[in-house]
């Protein structure tokens, strides 16, 4: 029989792996909030596992338990309730899990679009970007990622801005980007693909 006791899974240790499987069981590939959640060990605690990150899986409630088709006693009935009651509290815990992920999500597109700025202030620090330009540039990052925007500004500015008309060249060389972020995507598809095609 194995010596291994079976330790609590920390909050934070419960929601860095809700993050990493999307709050999605790994098994059924329902999500939250439309099921409860739970943290599972892959290879149990009673076998040899452990509360490592890489013995941990999102599951379902179903997924995890399994379903019963058992008549149920008065006694059991109350313990189903409070099983829901448990539930419900649960589901309430992971939206909060989960508006805090959203949370994380949105402070780090906040943070690349700060990346963003700096870089056309690499090229010039005449203009900033307005709310609609920083919307422009959140698109790209989620459709680009940010390294391809990047590179692609610097594209952009070098060969389509200049200081002697400023506000012309800096809003055509703005409205570049995410052309010259498609181009780049189409080349490392098809190496035959051509940025004049």
């Amino acid at each position: 029989m194995s010596n291994n006791k079976r330790k609590g899974i920390s909050k934070k240790l419960r929601f860095e792996i809700f993050k990493r499987d999307r709050f999605t069981c790994q098994y059924c590939s329902r999500m939250a909030p439309d099921v409860v959640l739970n943290v599972d060990h892959i290879i149990p605690i009673k076998k040899g596992g452990d509360n490592s990150i890489l013995n941990l899986i999102t599951s379902c409630d179903e997924c995890n338990n399994g379903k019963s088709d058992i008549m149920l006693t008065d006694r059991q009935e109350v313990q189903k309730q409070q099983e829901q009651l448990k539930a419900l509290a649960e589901r309430r815990e992971q939206l909060e899990f989960m508006l805090e992920w959203r949370k994380e999500l949105n402070n780090l597109t906040d943070y690349e679009i700060k990346i963003v700025e700096n870089e056309i202030r690499n090229y010039t620090d005449t203009f900033t970007l307005s709310q609609t330009g920083r919307n422009r540039i959140k698109v790209l990052i989620q459709e680009f990622s940010l390294n391809p925007v990047l590179e692609s500004i610097g594209i952009a500015f070098t060969k389509y801005y200049n200081e002697t008309d400023k506000e012309h060249t800096w809003n055509f060389a703005f409205d570049k980007i995410g052309g010259i972020c498609y181009n780049k995507r189409g080349i490392q598809n098809n190496p035959a693909y051509s940025l004049f095609s």
